[in-house]
């Protein structure tokens, strides 16, 4: 009876070994994080894009968009209301990345609070130039804001 027992606890052991899914706190699976490539949305694992998504908490204490995103994503630099994706590129142009807010392409985001933003997507490589062609070349910074009903 012993060795019936155990040899079932063993199979069941077995057949749920790698069966079971990681889910995040809010329910979602990792695997079907989804990431905004400005002309479309897909899930991260499809992508080859170098892509890093931020999503925003309401109530996080900072006072600016630029705090927020200060050393949360690889590859960026914020310094002060200046951001570089991947560093300096050109020594006689604007090495700026294009911002986009909801879809716009904007020159100034200091008047965005990070209470309203759901969402920054971040493209870093040359899948971002081939979307938005050479203002893309120093990379794009995607933000989504909170939709609010009225």
């Amino acid at each position: 009876m012993k060795k019936i027992s155990l040899l079932l606890m063993t199979a069941l052991l077995a057949a749920s070994c790698g069966t079971g899914r990681l889910y995040t706190s809010d329910g979602t699976d990792p695997g079907e994080e989804e990431v905004n490539l400005g002309y479309q949305t897909i899930k991260k694992k499809d992508s080859t894009a170098s892509t890093s998504t931020l999503k925003f908490k309401r109530g996080s204490g900072y006072t600016n968009i630029y705090e927020y995103l200060q050393g949360r994503v690889a590859g960026v630099e914020v310094n002060g209301t200046t951001i570089r994706i991947r560093g300096e590129r050109s020594i006689n142009s604007s090495n700026d990345p294009l911002l986009i807010v909801d879809g716009m392409a904007v020159s100034d985001i200091s008047g965005i609070s990070p209470d309203e933003v759901q969402s920054v997507d971040v493209l870093k490589d040359a899948a971002s130039t081939a979307i938005y062609g050479s203002r893309g070349a120093n990379g794009v910074i995607l933000i989504t804001t909170r939709k609010t009903v009225e």
